[in-house]
């Protein structure tokens, strides 16, 4: 136990205004409590004590801190008092001191030995606040909750254990303690009169300042004299708070800004290790594509990171090679001392060497079972890195997971953000070019080389694919409603004129009437583009505005206006009923072929990724691209050509089989057409911006777009016939071997009873600019 004297804080901003008193009147007006409740065997030691302190006291009330040395025997007896005689005292971190004073007068050794140098005595810590600066003000909190308490009978929810920071001078680093002061031994009274105070008005739901500022009003300091001793005990939460707090800063992200936010991390990590010796940095596992990247504004304070960051080419592919190995068999290394320079070692020990680092450690980081990332420990002083330190840091790493996989997330989130606004959105299968467009852009402004545009995504050498399922006559079809629909619109429209003409003598009547017959009559034939023109401004301009403002000068006509109206209208009226049914059963096909390419496509994509592209016309067009550019991790084969050629052939039959099966349904019987276009050659694909699309690239592929947009109507050559048929399956192409091939197909699929035996090989009518097309065409079996 010692008895000396220790200010944690010297000058106490407000100390002035407290008179605080030490005296043992408060521990023995206790103690005669005590007495006076107990009924067992410690009444014989409490009066031992009483009698005790007021022999040895002779009726002194206060002391002076100076002269504490003479009393030793009484503090150790109020030690012997407050803990059982089994407590070790070597272990227990408890004082007395001066009330609601930070000055201890008598401790154990534990408790002395964290505030001073058991040697030189010499004070090695001080009290600080939340911003790391050194505490200078009296704890008004814990002062006002002994008043009120006290003197007004009321209790303000203060609370007596606070945590408190201590910063190491030698290390000069923070630890954080849970100071639990009592002060059952401390009395208040008011020098004079007490002032008057209703604390049923105090509003304790307000801000503490608010509350402490009224108190400080109403109930000044210089009104109370506080005497006796305050008993303190305190114990190490530095674990405890440290995690905490990381914790907060995980959860309240905005509580600061994202560089103070990692500083703040790195911080509590130095508190943890008791030591300004080691420092931390933090790698995210960034990843474009499944291959490690860099980015600076993810990394933190690194030390094999900033090697990345020297702008050498040769430097960052080292880097980026020695992460990706790393990050492939990940594993705690530590090294207490690093080797001596050999030679063929790794680049990364002399980068440590030229740091200045002796010590080095990387511990990975796993979220969720996977490795989000490393934590970096380093160290510049011999001894100071060991196994046990990183041992202490064990119960941060599932906070440093949650933090290093929010570097990702957000990694991600930008990336895919600078695809979104330059691209579209993107299939898997391309997908990770995109990311390496907008990773390639993202890292060359970082370097501050911001270049003026994103660069052109290119594929080169993939083969294509295209097919068309259309549906027969779609133009006659939509003509033919349209032409019913108006026929009965004329009819309604005509039925209410004459039904108005009966009631009302008005001239323009006569004249609509007269135009709308006229019309009703030009049905019947056929109309240019600059009738039905004519005939939709007569509609619109005319009829329409003419009975809306009738209805609504002549509201005892509506009854005769409505019905026409109602017709007309598109969702639900009769004069688009045709219009309405064929509408739905072109979307009954799309539907259903759009199910059955998506469901067989996401399987397909799995023996070798390829580009899908689809077309909405009143049928489904689609382009396909595959190709060893599309997935250059995995060798291309033209065997998984062959292999989307013949899914497309069996594709093609299945949905010719699909939509005949729809005819029942459908209100408008709509038949479809399947064609597929080989090209054997490859190609090279570039994405248009503006298009949001891919489209063929260079001069010589141009043939293959112009082909495709060409031979949807293409005729059987010498006759007039369409190589597009319901029912069937036409396969254009160029060559004897493209023939040869799907023939092959088409064989296999007629044994498996897809095709009818029958195959039609056909030349086709030359195009424009186009000649030499041939086509097998082959009946699907229902």
């Amino acid at each position: 136990m010692q008895n000396s004297v220790i200010h944690i804080v010297k000058e106490l901003e407000g100390a002035g205004k407290v008179d605080s008193r030490l005296s043992f009147d408060g521990f023995i007006h206790f103690l005669k409590r005590r007495r006076q409740a107990d009924r067992t065997m410690r009444v014989k030691f409490l009066d031992f004590v009483i009698h005790y302190f007021e022999e040895r006291l002779q009726g002194k009330q206060f002391l002076d801190v100076e002269e504490i040395g003479q009393y030793s025997d009484l503090f150790e007896l109020v030690y012997t008092v407050c803990f059982p005689p089994v407590a070790d005292e070597r272990e227990t971190a408890w004082a007395l001191g001066v009330p609601v004073k930070p000055i201890i007068i008598y401790g154990t050794d534990f408790f002395y030995n964290q505030l001073r140098d058991p040697e030189t005595h010499a004070v090695k810590a001080c009290m600080i606040d939340e911003q790391d600066q050194v505490r200078t003000k009296v704890n008004l909190e814990l002062i006002y909750s002994m008043i009120l308490l006290q003197c007004y009978n009321y209790t303000l929810p203060a609370g007596s254990t606070v945590i408190r920071s201590l910063r190491n001078q030698e290390t000069g680093l923070p630890g954080y303690y849970r100071l639990n002061i009592d002060s059952r031994f401390v009395e208040v009274s008011a020098k004079n009169k007490l002032p008057p105070f209703d604390p049923s008005q105090l509003d304790t739901k307000r801000p503490v300042k608010e509350v402490i500022d009224r108190l400080l009003e109403h109930l000044p300091l210089e009104c109370f004299v506080f005497s006796g001793i305050s008993a303190l005990t305190v114990t190490d939460v530095t674990e405890e708070y440290v995690v905490d707090s990381v914790k907060n800063l995980i959860l309240n992200p905005d509580a600061c800004d994202e560089s103070n936010h990692h500083s703040e991390v790195l911080r509590y990590l130095t508190v943890l290790a008791g030591t300004k010796d080691v420092s931390f940095g933090l790698l995210p596992l960034l990843q474009v594509n499944g291959r490690a990247v860099y980015s600076e504004s993810s990394c933190y304070h690194s030390i094999i990171g900033e090697s990345a960051e020297s702008g050498e080419e040769d430097t960052e592919k080292i880097y980026l090679a020695l992460m990706d190995e790393y990050f492939k068999h990940p594993k705690q290394v530590l090294y207490e001392t690093l080797p001596e320079p050999a030679a063929g070692e790794h680049f990364f020990f002399g980068t440590l060497r030229q740091a200045g680092v002796v010590s080095y450690a990387m511990v990975p980081v796993y979220y969720n079972n996977r490795v989000a990332g490393v934590l970096e420990v380093s160290a510049r002083k011999a001894g100071v890195l060991t196994a046990d330190l990183l041992a202490r840091l064990d119960v941060l790493i599932p906070l440093l997971a949650q933090l290093l996989q929010r570097g990702i997330d957000e990694f991600e989130a930008d990336l895919k953000a600078i695809v979104k606004e330059n691209f579209t959105s993107i299939q898997p299968a391309v997908e990770w070019k995109f990311n390496e467009a907008a990773w390639h852009h993202e890292r060359m402004r970082e370097m501050g080389k911001e270049p003026a545009r994103i660069e052109t995504i290119y594929f080169k050498d993939v083969y294509p694919l295209y097919g068309a399922v259309d549906i027969r006559n779609s133009t006659i079809e939509r003509n033919s409603a349209l032409r019913r629909d108006l026929q009965t619109q004329f009819r309604l429209l005509t039925e209410t004129l004459s039904s108005l003409q009966k009631v009302v003598e008005l001239q323009l009547l006569d004249e609509l009437l007269h135009q709308a017959q006229k019309w009703e009559q030009a049905m019947n034939g056929a109309l240019t583009t600059a009738d039905e023109l004519n005939l939709n401004s007569f509609l619109r301009d005319k009829v329409d505005f003419f009975l809306r403002h009738f209805r609504e000068t002549r509201p005892d006509l509506a009854d005769l206006i409505t019905p026409y109206l109602q017709a007309t209208e598109e969702a639900e009226g009769e004069a688009f009923v045709n219009r309405r049914e064929l509408e739905t059963s072109i979307q009954l096909v799309n539907r259903t072929v759009n199910r059955w390419l998506e469901e067989t496509i996401a399987e397909l994509q799995k023996s070798y990724p390829f580009y899908f592209e689809k077309f909405r016309t009143d049928g489904v067009e689609y382009d396909i691209y595959i190709g060893q550019s599309i997935s250059p991790m995995r060798p291309f084969d033209l065997l998984y050509l062959r292999n989307l050629r013949l899914w497309q052939l069996k594709s093609m039959a299945m949905i010719a089989r699909e939509t005949h099966k729809l005819l029942p349904e459908m209100a408008t019987p709509l038949q479809t057409t399947q064609l597929i276009f080989v090209h054997s050659t490859s190609i090279d694909i570039s994405f248009r911006k503006d298009e949001r699309r891919f489209d063929v690239e260079g001069g010589y592929n141009i043939r293959y777009q112009v082909v495709k947009k060409r031979i949807d109507k293409v005729r059987v050559q010498d006759t007039n016939e369409r190589l597009t048929q319901p029912g069937k399956i036409a396969i254009i192409y160029f060559n004897d071997r493209e023939g040869e091939e799907y023939e092959g197909y088409i064989k296999y699929l007629q044994e498996k009873g897809v095709f009818a035996l029958e195959v039609e090989h056909l030349e086709l009518e030359e195009l424009q600019g186009v000649s030499g097309l041939r086509a097998l065409r082959v009946g699907v079996l229902w």
